[in-house]
């Protein structure tokens, strides 16, 4: 009988210590997009990280995945309370998924072609027959970047190499690694990129550009703690942390999503939705 009691103590123990982890696990995931090193996100985005936690009074935990396709897998499978997405697979994840608009960064999504500082390339007309590397397939970036190209008469295969590469930043660096002659890569990196060698490089052209990063919420998320991290977002810009971290990265400040915004992005989810 003895050991019966401890058994039904021991059981009821354990299912108080269940319910009291589960009070008090009040934090949130964010999804970042891997856009840079896994570093790099850390570096770039703990300022805003620290600023939401202490704001919304939750654990925010910074999240991201091996490579874009992964990250938009997780994406759909759920395993991101909130995502900090590259702006078409935000579009997708609304449409596709139901994730909820709560904020977008305010500078403009844009490649950029880079060459040796005294290489012969001075323009995209010298691309033709050369090596060109750029980030995935599903980025925006590529996508824009094979309508550039396509618009000169160059095409993968056929009067241009395209090498593909993990991120924007592995791209970046390609020819002062001579693993190409020219690359693509997007207009934040080089923001943030060092004068040492910014001093080896130059932009020999562009693409042209869409609306920047995107934030969204997943149904799951209660309508409240939306609401409260869209107002925290609006406000940081205004503090001393938030003022800082605009400045380093590049992206300028947090705005609201209109239908505009997003509708100007569905031409870079038909390679998700159209079917092949």
């Amino acid at each position: 009988m003895k050991s019966l009691v401890r058994i039904f103590y021991l059981i009821l123990s354990l299912v108080f210590s269940s319910l009291a982890h589960a009070a008090e696990k009040k934090g949130i995931s964010l999804g970042l997009f891997p856009y840079v090193s896994s570093t790099q996100l850390v570096q770039f985005h703990s300022p805003l990280i620290k600023y939401l936690s202490q704001t919304l009074g939750l654990e925010v935990n910074l999240v991201t995945a091996p490579d874009f396709v992964s990250f938009m897998e997780r994406t759909q499978q759920g395993e991101y309370d909130i995502i900090f997405t590259a702006p078409h697979l935000g579009r997708l994840a609304e449409k596709r998924d139901g994730y909820k608009r709560v904020a977008m960064t305010g500078h403009r999504v844009e490649g950029l072609f880079l060459a040796k500082k005294e290489s012969e390339i001075n323009s995209l007309d010298d691309l033709k027959n050369k090596k060109v590397m750029a980030a995935q397939r599903i980025s925006v970036i590529y996508q824009m970047m094979l309508k550039t190209l396509a618009d000169k008469g160059m095409v993968d295969g056929k009067n241009i190499t395209i090498i593909e590469t993990k991120t924007h930043n592995n791209a970046l660096y390609a020819p002062l690694r001579d693993e190409a002659d020219a690359s693509v890569t997007g207009v934040l990196l080089w923001h943030t990129l060092g004068q040492e060698y910014k001093d080896k490089l130059k932009v020999i052209g562009s693409t042209n550009s869409v609306p920047g990063f995107v934030l969204l919420s997943h149904p799951r998320v209660p309508a409240e703690t939306q609401k409260k991290l869209q107002k925290a977002l609006f406000n940081f810009g205004k503090t001393a942390e938030g003022k800082a971290y605009f400045e380093s990265n590049g992206l300028k400040e947090f705005l609201p999503i209109d239908d505009k915004t997003m509708r100007e992005l569905d031409p870079y989810i038909r390679i998700f939705t159209e079917k092949k």
